[in-house]
């Protein structure tokens, strides 16, 4: 699964993909509107935005506690 992750840019990638593809396929199928597909999508992109924030500001941290 290592390989396919590396395909597509990453994990984290990988499954805001998959989720983006869910909803155009929702969409298409008239399961959902263009709004609640908006939303989803703003949603799974504050995700993984925050989740690389995350990763990148505490990389090589042993302990988000300053020491005194």
């Amino acid at each position: 699964m290592g390989a396919v992750y590396d395909f597509f840019g990453g994990r984290k990638f990988f499954f805001a993909l998959l989720l983006w593809t869910t909803a155009v396929v929702f969409v298409v199928l008239d399961k959902a509107d263009f709004s609640g597909f908006s939303q989803f999508v703003m949603w799974v992109f504050g995700i993984f935005a925050a989740g690389n924030i995350g990763t990148k500001a505490f990389k090589d941290k042993t302990s988000i506690n300053p020491k005194t």
